[in-house]
Order: structure tokens, then sequence, then C-alpha cells
């Protein structure tokens, strides 16, 4: 090989090492790409044998213009080609929201509807969000909270809190909540994920949830509280799931339609959107409830419909805070 060929090599290498320092970013169709690279390529063995006498710092300059051109050329690409990806719906909110990121740039709470993976939703003081996960579930974010939609099954909790219900649905299993401590995932569960500078705080509901890529992997079942600080053990104690951490989650529930739903199935709506079992006094009472039909759609807090509901047909229901129990009479 001669001095030229030697000469032309080491260029293009230097040039491959400064496209390798391109950010990261979601590509355009790999023939458009390699295409580019090809041509960027080409001009720079061109530049280089017509100039080999030039100076070393002519040299860089010309790779660094090269470099500019490609990374233009790259990101311009790359940013037509990527489509926006919904993972979630607004459901319900009250107080102040904010949207940041993506195209949207920022919105006020009138404005969005949808929400797309790179966007960061920031909640206000007395603020709460209730989200329609994409495919199903249902995502809550508290007051004073930032939250990333980082990906269709994951969301990244800056600081605050949220609660995430998977209302059953297997298919997700793999909905994940990653923090700067952890990352808590769940098998078909209802839990809440808190955190802040050097804490993070998991509370199951339902089900159970595993803490991973933290100090101390963990696993945590439904009636458990974990609480890690720093670099120590983390704390595990008992949750009710009807303690004042959750009633929250409440006032953001999704609306459902009770059209031709028995009462039955209403009353378990809400033992599962408040933690209460629901009890019925004795079979008559049950059989009455199942007979029973509703109509209409829920606009309230789960509370407050069912003592709206209760009072339209000939049953009683009470919360029986000792029992984490709604007991339901005639």
């Amino acid at each position: 090989m001669n001095t030229s060929d030697t000469s032309t090599n080491q260029h293009s290498d230097a040039v491959e090492k400064l496209l390798r320092k391109a950010p990261p970013r979601p590509a355009p169709p790999a023939e458009v790409e390699r295409d580019v690279r090809a041509a960027v390529r080409a001009e720079w063995q061109t530049v280089s044998n017509r100039s080999r006498r030039w100076r070393t710092g002519r040299n860089v300059a010309i790779a660094a213009t090269i470099f500019l051109a490609v990374l233009v050329a790259l990101t311009s690409l790359r940013q037509v080609h990527v489509p926006a990806v919904e993972v979630a719906q607004l459901e319900q909110s009250f107080g102040t929201l904010r949207l940041h990121g993506g195209d949207t740039g920022d919105a006020a709470d009138e404005d969005m509807s949808i929400f797309l993976v790179g966007q960061v939703l920031q909640t206000g003081n007395n603020s709460a969000a209730g989200l329609t996960w994409h495919g199903g579930g249902s995502l809550r974010v508290d007051a004073q909270t930032r939250i990333e939609f980082v990906a269709t099954n994951e969301v990244l909790l800056h600081s605050g809190r949220v609660y995430f219900d998977s209302n059953g649905a297997e298919s997700w299993s793999d909905f994940a909540v990653r923090t700067r401590h952890g990352v808590v995932s769940h098998v078909g569960t209802q839990f809440m994920t808190a955190t802040g500078a050097d804490q993070l705080v998991v509370s199951v509901r339902e089900g159970e949830v595993r803490i991973g890529e933290a100090t101390f992997a963990q696993t945590v079942y439904d009636g458990q509280r974990a609480e890690f600080v720093g670099d120590r053990r983390p704390l595990i104690t008992n949750t009710s799931g009807i303690d004042a951490e959750w009633a929250w989650v409440e006032s953001v529930a999704p609306k459902i339609s009770v059209d031709g739903m028995s009462a039955h199935d209403f009353l378990q709506w809400v033992g599962r959107e408040t933690g209460y079992e629901v009890e019925y006094a004795n079979a008559a009472v049950d059989q009455l409830a199942r007979g029973t039909e509703l109509y209409g759609a829920v606009n309230k807090d789960p509370r407050t419909e069912l003592r709206l509901r209760m009072s339209t047909m000939d049953l009683d229901a009470q919360f029986d805070t000792e029992g984490a129990r709604i007991l339901v009479s005639d």
C-alpha cells in the first residue's frame, strides 16, 4: 500500500470516528443513511487526494466541515422519518398540568389529550391526572410529579408519585416505572411508586412488583410497602391499601359506563378502586344486587358515585374502615 492510500484510509477512519460521535436519534431508513455516509467518504477521499500537502489543521477543519454537513443531513432525515408513538390518553384531571417535549412544545391542560414517547408531564400543586394506558391499564399521576414517557411499556418517574392498575391485563405484565433508585416492574397488579432525591417507596395493593437495578433487589407483595433510603436495605412494612396515601388515587379514577351493569359489578368496581372488599349482609342482598341493573355513566369519584347510586335503589352500602369492607345491606 502506498503513502497516499494509507493517508486516505487514516482520514476516512477519522471521519468515521467523528460520525460515531453524533448523538443517538431514531434512525432514517438504512439505505438512505448508507448512501449519505458513502457520499461523505467519497468527498473526503477526493479532497484528500487533491491536497495531501495541506497542513494537518486544514485537514481537521475540512473533516469538521464534512462532519457538520453529514450530521445536519442525517438529523434532518431522522426527524422526517420518526413517527409519533402514542402511549396514553388523558382520561380526566384537575389542577395545573404541563406537557413538555416531543413536537408539541409546552401545552396547558386544555390542549392535551394524548401522550407520546419522549414527552414529559408535570403536575402542579393540588393537581392530579388519570391516564388510560394504550391497550389497557390505568396510570395516575399525583400532584407535584414529573414523569417522562420513555417507551410503550415504561415511564421514567423523575419525582413525585404515580399509581398503575393493569386491570388484570396480562399484556402489560412488562410495564415498568423507572426511577433513579431502581426499576419497579409488576405482575398484573395495583401499585404505587413515589420517589425523591434519596428515597423510593413502593406500595402494593394487589399482586406483586419487583424492584431491580437497585442496591438491593426486592419483591414486594400485596399488602406490603417497601421504602428504600440511600444504600440501606429496604424497610418492609404493611399497608392496608386504604391508608391516607392512597386517597388521591380515587380522585382520578377512570370514567366508566354502567349501562346494563349490575349493581353487584358496580360495587366490585368501587371496591377495586378504593381498596375495600365487598361484603353482603346475606344471600338475599347478594341476589338483589346481582339482579339490579344500572344505567348511565360514572362521572364522579367512586365513593361519591356509590352514595348517589345507592340512593336510587333498595340497597345501602357503608364503608367499614377497620375491616376494609364495603358492607351492603337492604
